[in-house]
């Protein structure tokens, strides 16, 4: 009898460690494949008739003043690399743990504690609005 719960033991601790092993797994290629979609260049057609004020455009936030101004940052939020889904109130909120962020891609809320990575922009003759591409 001894031998068998010994075995059975063993069978409980292994099958414990299996249990709690793939699900770290799991969390771990999921973190990877944020940090690679976080670092993967951006390259974003802008409308020439995108809104005044803040505004999504694919994956980037893009501000348009009244003067004509043009800004545009990475749609990637900088605590964890949510996609920025929506915007209230004039800011940019983050869906995953609700930082937001200005027009200007500072901060207004954490738990982002980083700016929003800015874009460069270019006219684009073809569609009379303009291409956005990570610096």
């Amino acid at each position: 009898m001894q031998g068998i719960r010994h075995s059975r033991r063993q069978l409980l601790r292994r099958a414990l460690a299996v249990g709690l092993a793939v699900p770290l797994l799991g969390a771990l290629l999921a973190m990877l494949r944020r940090v690679q979609a976080f670092s993967r260049p951006e390259t974003v057609n802008i409308p020439a008739d995108v809104s005044v004020g803040l505004s999504i455009v694919d994956s980037a936030l893009v501000f348009r003043g009244e003067d004509g101004t043009l800004r545009a940052f990475s749609g990637r939020c900088t605590h964890l690399g949510c996609h920025i889904d929506r915007i209230i109130a004039g800011e940019a909120v983050c869906p995953c743990h609700g930082s937001r962020f200005r027009a200007d891609g500072t901060v207004a809320t954490g738990p982002a504690t980083r700016p929003l990575t800015p874009l460069r922009i270019e006219a684009d003759a073809k569609s009379g609005g303009w291409t956005a591409h990570a610096s």
